[in-house]
């Protein structure tokens, strides 16, 4: 886990379930990405449930009412791309994307849950290894 100080580490933590953040810390790490960074990104919670199973593209309960009309209006018009399509891009890019065993084991999710796009599971204080030496930092 070196960081190429050349390049640089963009480190997200995604805790929101909700589809306007899940869309928003993708889009950070594309930019991050197209611009020669390394990106990771650790999913928690809300986040973590909305990388398992086949919730990804649902808007869901987590995303404010006004923002799931928004975000249904931009998807329809190709204003945005959906939640698959951006991490389907991420991950072509070379997006590392890891879950938290934490918040699988309160959650009850595990591995087989998981999106096959998760690259690995690990714990806090592997992430926070990664955050540390990170240029960029984020939580969502």
């Amino acid at each position: 886990m070196t960081n190429d100080s050349n390049r640089g580490t963009t480190a997200i933590i995604l805790h929101s379930g909700s589809y306007d953040r899940a869309s928003y810390a993708l889009t950070l790490a594309l930019v991050a990405l197209s611009m020669g960074m390394e990106a990771r990104m650790l999913l928690t919670h809300g986040g973590l449930r909305r990388f398992s199973g086949d919730r990804l593209d649902e808007m869901g309960d987590d995303t404010p009412q006004q923002l799931r009309s928004d975000f249904e209006s931009a998807l329809m018009t190709g204003a945005v791309n959906s939640i698959g399509k951006q991490l389907a891009d991420a991950k072509e890019l070379g997006l590392r994307l890891y879950a938290c065993t934490g918040a699988m084991a309160i959650a009850d999710i595990r591995a087989e849950h998981l999106r096959p796009e998760v690259d690995e599971m690990i714990g806090l204080g592997v992430f926070i290894e990664i955050a540390r030496t990170a240029a960029i930092n984020w939580y969502i």
